[in-house]
């Protein structure tokens, strides 16, 4: 019996692992406008609103996400981030193409956001690449989180010092199962990505979702105290896997498709 019990565990994960790399892994584009006041964060949040996701759209591209820090209010360098889910790279180039196509010369709206007064829009705009995990291959696009202004997105950046401790965390997420136990703790993680282009590199990117910041603190909690963590972040092979790790809690905007 022991033995029917083992094979049959044996073929469910065979299968799993099998219909996750049937799936095609996806590209994430993730633009961040830093800007140092209100007013240019007014007027990204207007480009962004009426011109940009419109744009995005009109090319097929859905389920767009754009965040803004909760403590924008506070900080010194204001941020808006725009969260963009590509099906393949070619996507990227047809977005390319035609902004190329767009004669420079002459003012358009998907490329002038300088103000009659010379006022820039944004000081910076920071702009990564990063590829699916191939054991989350696609960004869940149907789950039990419900949207709401209370919502808390929690993006996470961990960089490396070099590509063996990097590929070591990815492996942490993936061969060691951390992604099934966000998942059994009903995390409600959009997506989990590796960068390939960027200026943080080695590094990794993922974002969770809660209903509200006091739900954010109970999850992590729970995450801390679980035993299967506590085991799997001792195990030599992951300690020190990572260099530098930023949190930014964000909420969605209005018009924000996610």
């Amino acid at each position: 019996m022991k033995k029917i019990i083992l094979f049959f565990t044996l073929f469910i994960s065979i299968s799993a692992f099998s219909a996750f790399k049937s799936k095609p892994r996806e590209y994430y584009i993730t633009q961040v406008y830093h800007c140092t006041s209100t007013g240019q964060l007014d007027k990204i949040d207007g480009y962004l609103k009426n011109i940009y996701l419109p744009h995005l759209h009109q090319q097929g591209i859905t389920n767009v996400g754009v965040f803004e820090p909760i403590t924008n209010d506070t900080a010194k360098d204001k941020s808006i981030m725009v969260w963009i889910p590509l099906t393949c790279l070619d996507q990227l180039d047809g977005l390319d193409q035609q902004k190329e196509a767009i004669d420079p010369l002459k003012e358009n709206s998907l490329l002038s956001l300088v103000s009659s007064n010379g006022v820039l829009p944004y000081n910076r705009l920071e702009t990564t690449i990063s590829k699916s995990f191939k054991y989350l291959p696609q960004f869940q696009k149907t789950t039990s989180f419900q949207k709401s202004p209370e919502n808390i997105y929690e993006f996470r950046s961990y960089e490396s010092a070099d590509e063996s401790l990097f590929l070591k965390k990815v492996h942490m997420f993936d061969e060691g199962k951390e992604i099934e136990l966000f998942n059994t703790l009903n995390f409600n993680a959009l997506f989990y990505s590796k960068v390939i282009a960027g200026d943080r590199m080695p590094n990794l990117l993922y974002i969770t979702r809660f209903s509200n910041l006091a739900d954010r603190e109970v999850h992590w909690k729970i995450f801390e105290d679980n035993p299967y963590w506590k085991q799997m972040s001792q195990l030599p092979e992951y300690l020190n896997t990572v260099s530098k790790a930023d949190i930014v809690l964000m909420r969605a905007k209005p018009y924000s498709d996610l």
